[in-house]
């Protein structure tokens, strides 16, 4: 077996854990609290948030089923740094299931909070605010150098921009739903990152 099989393989194993656990946490929190509109989003964020996804999950079904399609997209890695996007792609599949677990059906595609929502501040959440994107960019990242491929830098920087813009919107949804026990968890948590300092 050649060597790109070889990560071909195992980076199919680690996305079909991730794309898996967020097809099952979704689909159970819409049956039990309905599906959530995306109307509230500005259209400019809904549409490139569903381009960037789009084009991410068309380099992914290209990477795995038709690899000469990324030809043009590819750059220099050395073996090293491959493996190791492998590796941080394994942590973001094991980060998937910690975060969707801590939100259980609090989970939406959007920035509105379901009716009954929770706010949760416990596994991941105890550190950031939105660990599903800091994941998500992590998840991106590692299969940048996993395949080599600018396509899912570009795809990922584009989203994480939109993710950034949209987050504002919906942190301000939440500290109108959650009032103050909002504003005390944000000041002692990171947007995307840990804060150093408490």
């Amino acid at each position: 077996m050649s060597e790109d099989s070889l990560f071909r393989i195992l980076a199919a194993v680690a996305v079909v854990g991730m794309i898996g656990t967020s097809i099952h946490y979704r689909h159970r929190a819409d049956r039990k609290g309905g599906r959530v509109s995306r109307q509230e989003e500005p259209a400019v964020v809904r549409r490139g948030l569903s381009l960037s996804g789009l084009l991410g999950f068309c380099g992914l079904l290209a990477y795995f089923a038709f690899p000469s399609l990324l030809e043009p997209t590819l750059v220099e890695v050395p073996t090293a740094l491959r493996w190791l996007g492998l590796a941080l792609a394994f942590a973001s599949a094991l980060g998937t299931v910690w975060i969707f677990q801590a939100l259980g059906s609090n989970v939406t595609r959007t920035v509105v909070a379901r009716e009954g929502a929770t706010l949760v501040t416990t596994g991941p959440y105890r550190y950031v605010r939105h660990p599903l994107y800091t994941n998500g960019f992590l998840a991106f990242t590692a299969l940048s150098l996993v395949t080599r491929s600018w396509w899912f830098v570009a795809c990922v920087l584009a989203g994480f921009i939109l993710l950034a813009i949209r987050t504002r919107q919906e942190e301000a949804n939440l500290e109108e739903r959650f009032g103050d026990a909002w504003r005390r968890y944000a000041a002692r948590t990171g947007r995307f990152l840990p804060r150093l300092v408490m």
